[in-house]
C-alpha cells in the first residue's frame, strides 16, 4: 500500500452499511461508500481495516449471497486486514483507560473493546482518515460516539469522519459522465 494516495480505515459498521444497502443513510453517506469503493477499485485509495471486521461481521447480519462481495473487497491489494497484536492490544487498553480516567468529561463512559480495537490499529498503522458512522453515545453500553472524537483520540491525532462522497464523481454519474473508458465529458 505504498504511495502517496490517502489510506482510509473502515470501521465495520461502514462494511455493514454498504453490504446491507442500507437506504435509510442520510443523503450522500451511502454514495460516499460507494465512491470509495470507485476509488479503491482505481487504485486511487487504499483501505485497511482490523481482522476483527471479519468477526463482527457475521453471515446472519447480511443478506444471503453478498457475503462474496465483502470477500472480493477484502482480497483486493490495496485493502490490509490488519491483526490485532500486542501493540494494537495495549494501545486499545491505553485508550479506554484514557477516557475513563476523565469521568467529568466524558460522564464516565469510554469505547468499547471494538472501538478501541479499531481505534488503536488505525492509529498504529497511520491511517490518513478513520472512516465511521458511530456519532452518537450509546447508552446502553455506556460508550462513546467515535465521531465527536476527531483529532484528538485519547491524545492522538486521528481524523474520523463519515466516507466523503467525492462530488465530482456523483455529478459525472448523475449525468452519464465519469466512466473515462467509455465517454468523455463535454466541453
Amino acid at each position: 500500500m505504498a504511495g502517496n494516495n490517502p489510506i482510509y480505515y473502515w470501521d465495520t459498521c461502514i462494511f455493514l452499511a454498504w453490504i446491507r444497502n442500507e437506504t435509510t443513510r442520510k443523503p450522500g453517506e451511502l454514495e460516499g461508500i460507494h465512491d470509495c469503493l470507485e476509488q479503491l477499485k482505481k487504485r486511487q485509495i487504499s483501505l485497511m481495516t482490523s481482522v476483527l471486521t471479519y468477526t463482527e461481521i457475521t453471515s446472519l447480519k447480511i443478506p444471503a449471497g453478498v457475503e462474496t462481495l465483502f470477500d472480493e473487497v477484502m482480497q483486493r491489494p490495496n485493502c490490509a486486514k490488519i491483526g490485532v497484536d500486542m501493540r494494537v492490544a495495549k494501545l486499545a487498553r491505553d485508550l479506554r483507560n484514557y477516557y475513563l480516567a476523565k469521568p467529568d468529561e466524558f460522564q464516565g463512559k469510554t469505547l468499547t473493546a471494538p472501538d478501541a480495537i479499531h481505534l488503536a490499529t488505525a492509529i498504529l498503522y497511520r491511517a490518513s482518515e478513520f472512516h465511521t458512522f458511530d456519532g452518537n453515545n450509546n447508552n446502553k453500553y455506556q460508550s462513546l460516539g467515535l465521531l465527536p472524537l476527531s483529532g484528538n483520540v485519547g491524545g492522538h491525532n486521528l481524523i474520523i469522519r463519515k466516507p466523503p462522497e467525492d462530488k465530482q464523481s456523483s455529478l459525472f454519474a448523475q449525468t452519464g459522465y465519469g466512466d473515462e473508458d467509455e465517454q468523455e465529458a463535454p466541453h
